[in-house]
């Protein structure tokens, strides 16, 4: 249960437009004063090859794990109505609705709430044993995490991955958010793409507290020169927060 110390701390959420309100309305209930300012967008791969290629992987698959809410969207929109011998693995239980709105399945969840967690607990739970003949889909963000995946392989099965949606940073605009004039004392950065669009839409005194979702992000902020003041240890909002603490 995450303490509710947030009191009075300006906070700015840099999540895609139709991500942020959910992270803003918890951030509120906790005390603090959620900004919102969009720094990334997402795109469906929407082309004739992304389609084809989900389309024949789909055909023959025995599962499709899905790694966000907005996988499941993108594969609802390329694939339309999935086999029906076919099962859904999704990460976490956002993704999981997402999953029941767009595809009208019930999934399998991963509750680690991360890439690794799904590989693993889709292997301890749902396959008494993965083989070459167990064949798998996992459609992600492009440049995203190949943790379940990997685990998947390790284990035998024949896995096929398709990039259904890319991550975009925020274009640079000509009047940038000034971060100490709204009086924002904290950041909140969930993808590496989020810290190329947070430099294209705000500026902000070097004593702004920024918080990453994991080290990939991290990274990325680190390269980008900016200074972490602190790590989710999971990849999930509560852990963000935690670390704001």
């Amino acid at each position: 249960m995450i303490a509710a110390s947030l009191s009075g701390r300006r906070v700015l959420v840099t999540r895609a437009l139709e991500d942020s309100s959910v992270w803003a309305e918890r951030l509120a209930a906790l005390g603090a004063e959620p900004v919102i300012l969009p720094c990334i967008r997402t795109e469906t791969l929407d082309d004739a090859e992304t389609r084809s290629r989900l389309a024949a992987a789909l055909r023959d698959a025995d599962w499709l794990c899905v790694m966000s809410a907005r996988g499941a969207e993108a594969v609802a929109l390329l694939a339309g109505p999935l086999p029906a011998a076919i099962r859904v693995a999704a990460v976490g239980d956002s993704t999981a609705a997402a999953v029941r709105a767009s595809l009208g399945l019930t999934p399998f969840v991963a509750r680690g709430g991360t890439s690794r967690a799904l590989g693993e607990e889709l292997l301890a739970e749902a396959f008494s044993s993965a083989s070459a003949s167990t064949r798998i889909v996992v459609a992600a963000a492009e440049g995203g995490r190949t943790d379940a995946e990997d685990a998947l392989e390790r284990a035998g099965a024949l896995v096929t991955r398709i990039d259904v949606y890319r991550t975009v940073p925020a274009s640079p605009t000509s009047a940038p958010m000034d971060l100490a004039v709204e009086g924002i004392g904290d950041v909140l950065l969930a993808s590496p793409s989020a810290v190329r669009g947070l430099l294209n839409q705000a500026s902000f005194p070097s004593g702004a507290r920024i918080f990453t979702i994991g080290p990939t992000t991290s990274a990325a902020a680190t390269a980008a020169g900016l200074s972490v003041s602190g790590e989710a240890i999971h990849p999930d909002f509560e852990s963000l927060v935690e670390a704001m603490q």
